[in-house]
């Protein structure tokens, strides 16, 4: 067993990215500095309980997860022999995080650290993954409860702010996922899951889907340059530079949707994201 394979039953790459959300917004809290031990639990208890949320998806994915080049390595750590004890991981875990959360931190945080979790494995993972095309789209709700969770962690409370990043993520994950699974509609043809290339005209359609959802996103990046949100200055130079550059690999796509083209933007999208949020970080510092 690589390293690697193991960490990925537990999407490490998600967790990390979760983590930045919920980092983004506890540093837009005016003060924030001043209470950083906070970050600790904010974070354990955020990433234990993604970590829970992955596991209960592979463990529910096991029967497809073997019919996907992506994810057929899963199979060798999760399959009929091991499953209960991924289970009790994934319980011990989601456990775990509740408790810090709701010891460190407060109930409306541990609520929507539960919700994160919820929405991932429950909502996106049995209820819409195999039913429905928008099932990545409502399922990306998953990803706006740590900007909520982390503003919380320090006020109790919610915010324009905390609303702005995660809409932000929920808008950002038809563009990243989509270019994933287009650049990999056979693994999720030959698992018969409804992805928006396998449903609506294939690739080349599929496009069209990401390039527009990506004029959307980018629409709403600019909405602090009209209303004030405490986001700080480097945001704006930012946000500019890496909506123009997402939209020109997006753009690219609509000319060129080879494999090569998808992968590009799709790799791309995780710095769009984390650029944007990383420089929500400077606020914390004046900037």
């Amino acid at each position: 067993m690589k390293a690697r394979e193991f960490l990925g039953i537990f999407k490490v790459e998600i967790t990390v990215l979760i983590d930045i959300v919920a980092v983004s917004a506890f540093l837009s809290v005016p003060g924030s500095t001043l209470r950083l031990a906070l970050l600790a639990p904010l974070l354990v208890s955020g990433s234990l309980a993604s970590f829970s949320s992955a596991l209960f998806n592979n463990i529910y994915d096991q029967d497809i997860d073997g019919r996907m080049k992506r994810t057929e390595y899963r199979t060798k750590l999760i399959n009929w022999k091991t499953r209960n004890l991924y289970i009790a991981v994934a319980t011990l875990m989601i456990a775990l995080s509740m408790a810090i959360s709701q010891i460190y931190l407060n109930t409306l945080t541990s609520l929507f650290i539960f919700g994160g979790f919820l929405s991932y494995f429950v909502l996106y993972t049995v209820i819409l993954k195999r039913r429905t095309i928008w099932n990545i789209v409502i399922g990306g709700i998953a990803g706006s409860f740590p900007a909520l969770a982390g503003w919380s962690s320090l006020t109790g409370s919610v915010s324009s702010t905390s609303l702005f990043l995660a809409f932000l993520v929920f808008l950002w994950t038809p563009s990243h996922f989509w270019s994933l699974a287009s650049s990999r509609v056979e693994d999720y043809i030959q698992a018969d899951v409804p992805m928006l290339p396998v449903v609506k005209g294939g690739v080349k359609a599929s496009t069209r889907w990401i390039f527009t959802n990506t004029v959307v996103l980018v629409a709403y990046t600019l909405i602090p340059f009209f209303v004030h949100m405490d986001l700080g200055r480097a945001y704006f130079p930012i946000a500019i530079a890496s909506d123009v550059a997402f939209l020109y690999l997006t753009g690219r796509l609509l000319v060129s949707s080879d494999t090569p083209s998808l992968k590009r933007a799709f790799h791309f999208s995780n710095l769009y994201l984390l650029l944007i949020l990383v420089s929500v970080w400077l606020v914390a510092v004046g900037w």
